[in-house]
């Protein structure tokens, strides 16, 4: 037994279910979770990748030598269902339209770079809209420096989506919205792996028709649909209100696997959720919420948190809201640094690094040597093979708990 363990006081009458419905059928999945006694919680895992078919038009485009000068051209010329591929280039466009299927492919995150201006101070639009009806797939890019003016709230710094999104190998820092300040999703489904969500801002305020935005979701706001999120690292983001690095609402799904969330601020809740989640292995710490005792992980939906490392997050590193008939949250083999709320099964001080690159495509926090975190977790049916490096998720006796898995000769 790790030094730290204890036993978890989490009502045994929190019962489980399966969450990641359609939204059509949401409100019989948030009695279903309550209610339903022998039903045991699975997320749905992603639909196949789509990806283009033989025969698919590739054009490409940069500066010299290329089919096309501008993105934008390109989008236009292209039929759906064709692949643009990007060079190594800073391309200064933006209020794009994705109104047709399309594969956008660059040369990689720290080369490829798409923005509306030179700095989000001067910028007046963000990078990409995805139409509703749209599967868009985006591919070793940073989106940066998307700042949309005078419009609903509901803004989306880079990106909005209405549609379905796929993003691979992506950086999306330096935007700025009323909501969701990296990305908002509207009303789609989002399926995003090997991410970085860094330095973005949801600063609320009024719009040219008088609408107020509450500056929810400094990194990430799911307003409407589905979110899957998996090896994504949610960095130093800033939110108004709630949701310094994700904000799920009620009308939303979540589910996030091998994540880590790291130095984000706002008022309450580093990952706010009102609206069912599934967080597995992911690692949520040094958040920052002065008012709040949520700094971590604000939980007001029927969700399930498991396997998972929430410590060194301002004042208190969960807040559990609770109905009349319980909890509406359970956590399953989580460690709480100060386990004010009795949920965890671990707590104290975990022994986390500091966020750094520490191999595969995005930023993680280690675990110290002898950290009580290291073969501490549980395996379920459907645990993560992988770490958010892309290792072996067991490397001991056991997996250990939070995003990232540490090597035998690295745990002593």
């Amino acid at each position: 037994m790790h030094d730290g363990r204890r036993r978890s006081v989490v009502s045994g009458s929190m019962k489980e279910a399966e969450v990641r419905r359609s939204i059509a059928g949401l409100a019989v999945a948030v009695i279903t979770v309550v209610l339903a006694a022998e039903s045991s919680f699975g997320f749905e895992g992603c639909p196949p990748r789509p990806e283009p078919a033989g025969d698919a038009p590739v054009v490409t485009v940069g500066t010299s030598g290329q089919d096309y000068a501008a993105l934008a051209e390109a989008i236009a010329a292209v039929p759906a269902g064709g692949v643009i591929e990007l060079a190594a280039e800073v391309f200064t466009e933006g209020g794009i339209v994705l109104d047709k299927d399309l594969f956008i492919r660059g040369c990689g995150a720290g080369v490829t770079i798409v923005q509306p201006s030179e700095s989000v101070e001067t910028s007046t639009d963000r990078v990409f809209s995805v139409a509703e009806g749209v599967t868009a797939v985006l591919s070793d890019l940073t989106l940066r420096h998307g700042n949309p003016q005078g419009e609903c709230p509901r803004g989306g710094g880079a990106l909005i989506n209405y549609g379905t999104l796929w993003m691979e190998r992506c950086v999306l820092s330096d935007n700025l919205g009323q909501c969701g300040g990296g990305l908002l999703n509207r009303d789609g489904a989002v399926y995003a792996f090997d991410c970085m969500i860094l330095r973005n801002r949801a600063h609320g305020g009024v719009n040219i028709s008088g609408v107020q935005g509450m500056g929810a979701g400094g990194g990430i706001k799911n307003a409407v649909g589905a979110m899957h999120l998996e090896r994504c690292t949610i960095a130093d983001n800033v939110a108004r209100k709630k949701g310094g690095a994700v904000k799920n609402c009620c009308l939303a799904t979540l589910t996030m696997i091998n994540c880590t969330v790291v130095g984000n601020e706002c008022k309450s809740g580093g990952i706010h959720l009102n609206g069912p989640a599934l967080i597995d292995h992911c690692t949520i710490a040094f958040n920052t919420a002065p008012l709040s005792y949520g700094a971590g992980v604000y939980v007001d939906s029927p969700s399930v948190i498991r396997n998972s490392i929430i410590a060194h997050n301002g004042l208190g590193d969960v807040t559990v809201e609770t109905e009349s008939d319980g909890a509406l949250a359970r956590f399953e083999n989580v460690w709480i640094g100060n386990d004010r709320t009795g949920v965890g099964t671990f707590c104290g001080d975990p022994l986390l690094g500091p966020l750094q690159d520490n191999g595969g495509w995005t930023w993680t926090c280690l675990l110290l040597p002898g950290s009580g975190a290291i073969d501490a977790a549980a395996l379920f049916e459907d645990s993560p093979s992988q770490d958010q490096r892309g290792g072996p998720r067991v490397c001991g006796a056991a997996p250990d708990l939070g995003a990232v898995e540490m090597p035998l000769d690295a745990a002593d």
